[in-house]
């Protein structure tokens, strides 16, 4: 279960697109805490995170903590390099493997 979520951490920092969204299901979703979308499937998700990769060379995913709960993984990870140094707690529903839905907290 939190295999993948090691695998979008380690895409994320090594800014490697194609391995990110391969950690997503074709219909995945990123959400905020208010059920507002930010992205919608593997399209999105390659425009919205190869700007930020593009944009934020130095930018770095570390992982605080994780608990598995059922097909929930629920972290908090430290971002860094894109500005000041920001915390926030994603919360991943993984379904056959994949990341359906991502909430992020921050």
């Amino acid at each position: 279960m939190s295999d993948v979520a090691d695998r979008v951490l380690v895409a994320l920092t090594a800014h490697d697109l194609e391995a990110f969204v391969a950690c997503y299901a074709e219909d995945a979703t990123i959400e905020d805490g208010y059920d507002r979308v930010a992205v919608r499937g593997h399209d999105e998700l390659r425009s919205r995170f190869g700007a930020q990769f593009a944009e934020h060379p130095e930018l770095r995913v570390q992982l605080i903590s994780r608990t598995v709960v059922g097909a929930f993984v629920v972290q908090e990870e430290e971002v860094t390099g894109r500005g000041e140094h920001q915390r926030h707690v994603a919360v991943y529903l993984i379904e056959d493997g994949l990341i359906k839905r991502e909430r992020l907290f921050a």
